[in-house]
């Protein structure tokens, strides 16, 4: 009878495995890893060129060298971080770091106008308590005169800059944060890491860029994509970059148009278009 009565119970499913996370700590060792790595990338270079030419200092590097640098560092914080997800996850989708098309325009829009009018106006009211010195590399950009340099800063600032830092910021680091620990939480330690990512600064910067990191993360949170976050980034470095080189209204204008509509087109064309509802 017990026999008969088990035959009639229904099936038990197996237990199914939880889907496999980015452990929290996975974000701020591939962030030191990369540190460390473009650390020594630029101690040997800086060492074989100090060799060949003793006129050469690593804390007056030539423009060209710590422009090369950069590139290589923004690469080095792309790979690191493509590199963790398909080690954690065991593989990678766009979708891992936000790169996905934004629908709605006008909402997205209205959300990154109210981040930049919150950025700037915690800058400003963060100078009435302390107004920094120009950050170093505000002053190597006001005191550079070649053209072809200019057009190297221009391209690190106003065109990879934005790109790589939402992908590994917001794309990377607040996408893990924001799954295990909330949207808030998550915004406030990406905000304080991105922050503190741009030392040695004055302090006031540091906040006033921590608070802007946050705002990002909020805009990624409400958007569901990175790419507003881009287009907003752009803009701000592109109009900081113009406003450094005192360019006169015509070249202004161009430097914000050409710096937001690349990166705009660009996050666009690499993010996954969103799935149809089934109704």
């Amino acid at each position: 009878m017990s026999e008969q009565t088990t035959n009639w119970l229904p099936p038990v499913d197996p237990p199914q495995p939880k889907p496999r996370q980015v452990p929290l700590w996975a974000p701020f060792a591939a962030l030191l890893g990369s540190v460390i790595v473009i650390s020594l990338i630029a101690a040997v270079v800086f060492a074989l060129l100090h060799a060949n030419d003793p006129s050469i200092k690593a804390d007056d590097p030539p423009v060209s060298l710590t422009l090369v640098l950069t590139g290589v560092q923004d690469a080095a914080f792309v790979f690191a971080a493509w590199v963790t997800v398909n080690l954690a996850l065991g593989s990678v989708s766009r979708l891992d770091f936000g790169l996905l098309r934004v629908q709605r325009i006008w909402p997205a829009v209205g959300w990154a106008v109210l981040v930049l009018i919150g950025f700037y106006l915690i800058t400003f009211l963060l100078s009435l308590i302390d107004k920094p010195d120009d950050q170093q590399l505000v002053k190597d950009v006001k005191g550079e005169d070649s053209f072809g340099l200019l057009a190297g800063y221009f391209v690190l600032i106003c065109l990879i800059a934005p790109f790589v830092e939402e992908f590994f910021f917001r794309g990377f680091i607040y996408t893990v944060l924001w799954k295990r620990l909330g949207p808030i939480v998550g915004a406030v330690i990406t905000g304080a890491v991105f922050g503190l990512g741009h030392a040695p600064a004055p302090w006031v910067s540091l906040v006033a860029l921590a608070a802007f990191g946050f705002g990002l993360c909020l805009l990624y949170w409400r958007t569901e994509s990175i790419v507003p976050g881009m287009a907003l980034h752009a803009l701000n470095n592109s109009i900081t970059f113009g406003a450094i080189k005192d360019l006169d209204p015509a070249a202004f204008v161009g430097v914000v148009c050409l710096s937001v509509g690349t990166v705009t087109a660009v996050g666009a064309a690499i993010s996954a278009r969103r799935t149809p509802v089934a109704t």
